[in-house]
C-alpha cells in the first residue's frame, strides 16, 4: 500500500470514528471555534496542569470529515505536551498546508509527525485548509490569546 493510500485511509478512520470526541469533565480552557462559510464546528476542552502540561483534550462538534479528522488527530497528538510544543505543532500544521518548505525539526516522533504529514495533500485543495486547521488555530488560540470564540474566516 503506498503512503498516500495510508494517509488517506488515516484521515477517513478519524474522519468516520473520531477519537476523544466528548466534553471532557474537567477543563481549565476551551474555545469554540467556527467557519459560517462552510459550517465547521468545534468546541475544544483542555486541561491544562502546573507544568504547563496539555494533561488532557478533547472536542465536539460538526463538519466536514477533514474538520472531524483534524480535530481527533490533534487531540491524539497534542496530549501530554507542553504548551509551549503544541504552539510549535500548530504552527508547523499551518505551514504545512500552506505548502512552505519547513524543517522536520519539530519535536515529535515519528507516529505524530506522520499523522500530521497525513494532511498535506490538503493543500492541493485551498478550500478545504481551513477545514483543517481550525482545531489548530483554535487550540493556539486558547493558549495564547485566552480566546473562548473564533471564527476562522476573520483570522489573517
Amino acid at each position: 500500500m503506498s503512503t498516500k493510500n495510508l494517509y488517506q485511509e488515516l484521515i477517513l478512520d478519524h474522519g468516520n470514528n473520531p477519537k476523544n470526541r466528548k466534553k471532557l469533565d474537567f477543563f481549565n480552557k476551551d474555545i469554540e471555534g467556527f467557519s459560517p462559510l462552510c459550517g465547521d464546528k468545534v468546541h475544544i476542552f483542555i486541561k491544562i496542569n502546573d507544568e504547563n502540561i496539555i494533561e488532557d483534550l478533547s472536542f465536539t462538534g460538526e463538519g466536514c470529515a477533514i474538520c472531524i479528522a483534524a480535530s481527533s488527530v490533534m487531540t491524539e497528538v497534542v496530549k501530554n505536551k507542553s504548551v509551549k510544543n503544541t504552539i510549535i505543532m500548530a504552527n508547523f500544521f499551518k505551514k504545512l498546508l500552506s505548502g512552505s518548505n519547513q524543517s522536520n525539526s519539530i519535536i515529535l516522533n515519528e507516529e505524530d509527525k506522520a499523522k500530521l504529514n497525513s494532511f498535506s495533500s490538503v493543500a492541493k485543495f485551498p478550500m478545504r485548509i481551513k477545514c483543517a486547521t481550525l482545531p489548530w488555530i483554535a487550540i493556539e488560540s486558547a493558549i495564547t490569546n485566552n480566546v473562548k470564540i473564533i471564527n476562522i474566516e476573520k483570522i489573517k
